[in-house]
């Protein structure tokens, strides 16, 4: 009985703590919200990222003396608060549709989508919960264990936001760290689940070290705690590993020019029948002048650039012939179609003409954005969403090759966020990327920042170079350890000419292009065992 005893004294907070103001029902609410607000400002379009490296704190706070059931909800808020700030451009899709209807869909799509991704906030809820309601802050071990414990269980919920129902792979912690270039390098281990990890891993050791100070008995002495030594260690480690790598980069392969032509179509118009002379007229003229520069390896038009199909568009097959007729590859992004016996199918695709006007090669869109380019189930939900024609996914990466230069595979619109396909394609041997996509469907807004982000760590985990060319932004080049390099300021008509570095073809492929999300998935599983444990 004495022991047991002793043991409540050891955990019981101080009288400080213990007054009516701390014991509020309101409390862990706010601290559940403080969590999401905090974690939204780390992200691009507040771009305070240090603050992720505690943002999790006020929610495992909130949720250590809750029940599973309180937790739960807890965990939900959190997420759904995070969701709602850092997903807040999805509103600008109500004016890019027609009726109050379609809006009212819009903007509760919107919500039901923060909803769903809040979900997976709840299994590190319970386990923060399980966790210090049995063992505590007992001893310096026992709270190390807890702290890997959280860890896994917060990336394997990240993975599977990545994997199920299609995949919402967008804005996991590690994201928050994109401009970070020297402790992000240890994605080519892990992707950046890694990144995420060791965010997580330190969020739960300010944890545990103010959770003793405050739940410290009146009359004992401070001391430096363990755990926050332990919780900087990863971040160390990372920084000097990353510093390595970025002092000792290889010497500059084979470089190649691109072109990068950003039109700033607004999206209201990029469909208008009225418009597509002047959406032709605009891609004339850039790439007349840009075409004037020597030395362009290649000119790269963003996604659906022309405004039909250009297999049956006769006006359009007329401005691809006479771009091309300057003397220069095309990598045009256009919507294209098949006929079978069952009638057409329709790709969102991107089309490699030479400098002869001959069609190298063709790569269509694999992974497609419900909703934005078809509709599941359509019996029941055809009548919430604009969409009159289903795109088919294409099925393999298609590596393009210029003369003389290294070969590179395409992803389109949000492919680079599905980390697997970039990995893909660098395994069938593309030695750099491009990315074509059309972010004018969210202007203004923080989104085209966001994706950006995440393009990012495709660079880096593949340890390859990317060309973004983008309808509206950002339009840039990214180097293989994650340098961006933009000059061309977004919602704005031009062009930039860059040069891009590709890999070796000799080069060894990173851990993380040979095998993927393995670190991921086995935080997945031990976040299980813990779960069911």
């Amino acid at each position: 009985m004495d022991r047991k005893r002793k043991q409540f004294d050891k955990e019981r907070p101080s009288a400080k703590f213990t007054h009516p103001v701390f014991r509020s029902p309101l409390l862990p609410v706010l601290g559940s919200i403080l969590t999401g607000v905090l974690l939204a400002l780390g992200f691009p379009g507040f771009g305070k990222s240090t603050v992720v490296f505690a943002a999790l704190v006020p929610l495992m706070f909130a949720v250590q003396s809750a029940s599973v059931k309180k937790a739960a909800w807890l965990g939900l808020l959190a997420g759904f608060v995070f969701f709602m700030v850092s997903l807040s451009w999805l509103q600008n899709l109500t004016s890019m549709v027609e009726g109050v209807w379609l809006g009212v869909s819009a903007l509760l799509g919107y919500a039901v989508l923060a909803l769903y991704c809040a979900l997976y906030f709840i299994p590190f809820s319970i386990v923060v919960s399980l966790g210090v309601r049995k063992w505590g802050a007992s001893n310096d071990l026992r709270n190390i264990q807890l702290m890997a414990a959280f860890t896994m269980v917060w990336v394997g919920a990240e993975y599977l936001r990545g994997i199920l129902l299609s995949g919402f792979p967008w804005n996991p912690l590690g994201i928050s760290q994109y401009a970070n270039t020297t402790i992000i390098q240890v994605a080519q281990w892990g992707g950046v689940s890694v990144v995420s990890a060791y965010i997580v891993w330190m969020n739960a050791a300010v944890f545990f070290t103010v959770r003793q100070y405050t739940h410290r008995v009146s009359g004992t002495k401070y001391r430096p705690h363990f755990e926050l030594m332990i919780g900087i260690l990863p971040i160390a480690l990372a920084l000097m590993s990353g510093m390595n790598l970025l002092l000792d980069q290889p010497g500059n392969f084979r470089k190649v020019s691109v072109a990068l032509v950003q039109p700033n179509i607004p999206q209201d118009e990029k469909w208008n029948a009225e418009k597509e002379r002047e959406i032709r007229n605009t891609l004339e003229e850039l790439t007349e002048t840009v075409a004037r520069i020597k030395g362009i390896d290649l000119i790269i038009w963003p996604e659906t650039a022309l405004p039909d199909y250009v297999r049956v568009s006769p006006e359009s097959q007329d401005l691809v012939g006479r771009m091309v007729g300057l003397g220069f590859p095309l990598l045009a992004g256009t919507m294209d179609l098949s006929l079978s016996e069952s009638g057409y199918t329709y790709y969102n695709s991107s089309i490699l003409f030479d400098a002869n006007g001959a069609e190298i090669a063709k790569y269509d869109k694999q992974h497609l954005v419900p909703f934005g380019e078809y509709v599941p189930f359509p019996g029941l939900m055809k009548k919430f969403t604009p969409i009159e024609v289903d795109c088919a996914a294409g099925t393999e990466s298609t590596l393009m090759q210029l003369e003389g230069k290294a070969p590179f595979s395409v992803l389109i619109c949000f492919e680079d966020i599905v980390a697997p396909l970039a990995a893909k394609a660098v395994r069938n041997g593309a030695c750099w990327l491009v990315n074509q996509t059309n972010d004018a469907w969210f202007d203004p807004g923080p989104q085209s920042e966001q994706h950006l982000a995440q393009a990012v760590f495709r660079c880096i985990e593949n340890r390859v170079p990317m060309a973004r060319c983008c309808n509206t932004g950002v339009t840039c080049t990214i180097d293989a350890y994650g340098n961006i390099k933009r000059n061309l300021k977004p919602r704005t008509a031009g062009f930039a000419v860059n040069e891009i570095h590709p890999r070796s073809f000799r080069a060894a492929q990173t851990f993380y292009t040979r095998r993927g999300d393995l670190f991921a998935k086995a935080s997945l599983a031990g976040g299980v065992v813990l779960l069911f444990a």
